[in-house]
């Protein structure tokens, strides 16, 4: 699944590239890498790393079709790819984080539209699940994952296999 992800991923940057240079992210440093390793341990897996420190996906938005399009409304909604410290600082130090850690979710990325409302993908599901949960949803990790949140795909391939570009 890994490597689906991984050439999925660097199909999804092509196509970016294809619209704007402009829509591309950075790449992780290798410092930002070892952070990682050093606070999630094997929370983390060492893939996820590599993606992120191979292709240029931090602070890259990617959209999917939430809703139905309206008139004024194209029913697309965006999350913009996290940086390490910020998936560290969400993940360990902010609510719904600290509770569902532990759960196997890392916060992966943000809502550009300013909800408040973090990304997260539960790495101890084998399809890599990304899901929005709700800042406000509680403090317990079954009252967060069963009221909580909304999944946005079934895997981390399906965002980016349908990953809509901001322009």
């Amino acid at each position: 699944m890994e490597n689906i992800i991984l050439n999925v991923a660097k199909s999804f940057i092509e196509r970016a590239k294809l619209l704007s240079e402009e829509t591309l992210g950075r790449t992780a440093t290798e410092e930002e890498i070892n952070l990682l390793k050093h606070k999630f341990g094997s929370k983390l897996p060492d893939w996820y790393c590599f993606l992120i420190s191979e292709l240029p996906l931090i602070h890259m938005e990617i959209g999917w079709q939430a809703d139905e399009p309206e008139d004024d409304y194209d029913g697309v909604q965006y999350i913009e790819i996290l940086a390490p410290k910020d998936m560290i600082d969400e993940s360990y130090n902010a609510y719904p984080g600290i509770p569902i850690l532990n759960k196997g979710y890392i916060c992966i990325g943000i809502d550009p539209s300013g909800s408040g409302d973090p990304y997260f993908i539960n790495f101890n599901n084998p399809e890599y699940p990304v899901f929005q949960i709700y800042h406000d949803s509680g403090d317990q990790p079954e009252e967060i994952l069963s009221r909580g949140r909304e999944k946005i795909t079934d895997s981390l391939r399906e965002l980016f296999e349908n990953g809509i570009i901001s322009e």
